[in-house]
């Protein structure tokens, strides 16, 4: 009896044990996943900046790609809308090594502007695809205003650009929230992108990213629908 009375402690010691540690990992998912979900729902704050584009002779440049690859490009993005009323805008193309910079003019929209160096990346496999397509816009009077760009790489989606100022300032631009006037580029601390290093990335790839203005560019008049 006095076993049978010991065994039934030892089982009741048991079964406390388990339910205790059983609610223990049970409350700790708990805990976990409404992290998780409180973590997501928390923007990232920023200081939007606006972009004058007035202010700025602005760039794109791609390596290893065809001038017709970026006509076509340039065209068929200015053909999304589907709209039928349209303007004429000159977007300038200059080749440097085996890179070719495309210059916009001032009228550009910022939307278009930005929207167009992720259009020519590319959505599907093409050997013309350009290895690089990076943004520059160099400010007409103040070289800290200066700004670099590109897809965010870890951004699956393809809707996101990060980049810096020459101040080193990084920043964000949400691609289609990019239609206002002055743009949605974010300047946000938990960005760091080096102005710096990726001038030097760029000048290891072959291209003097100070020369860009100076170059002898070919003028193509293409539609953008409006």
């Amino acid at each position: 009896m006095k076993y049978i009375i010991i065994g039934i402690v030892i089982v009741v010691i048991i079964f406390i044990l388990y339910n205790l540690v059983g609610n223990k990992k049970k409350n700790d998912i708990v805990t976990q996943h409404s992290t998780s979900i409180e973590t997501n729902d928390i923007p990232t704050s920023g200081i939007l900046t606006e972009i004058n584009s007035e202010e700025y002779n602005r760039f794109i440049l791609t390596k290893n790609t065809t001038e017709n690859y970026l006509l076509e490009g340039i065209k068929e993005f200015g053909e999304l809308s589907g709209n039928t009323e349209y303007e004429i805008y000159n977007y300038s193309i200059a080749q440097y090594g085996d890179w070719k910079i495309i210059k916009l003019e001032e009228s550009v929209s910022f939307y278009d502007y930005h929207n167009i160096v992720g259009w020519l990346t590319g959505y599907n496999e093409n050997t013309e695809t350009p290895e690089l397509s990076i943004g520059f816009a160099k400010n007409k009077t103040d070289s800290l205003d200066d700004y670099l760009f590109f897809l965010d790489p870890e951004n699956e989606f393809g809707d996101t650009q990060i980049g810096t100022f020459r101040s080193e300032k990084s920043f964000s631009i949400y691609l289609p929230d990019a239609y206002e006037k002055y743009g949605n580029l974010t300047v946000k601390n938990d960005i760091i992108v080096s102005m710096q290093e990726n001038i030097q990335f760029i000048s290891d790839n072959g291209l003097d990213i100070e020369k860009v203005l100076s170059l002898k560019y070919a003028e193509y008049k293409i539609k953008m629908s409006e």
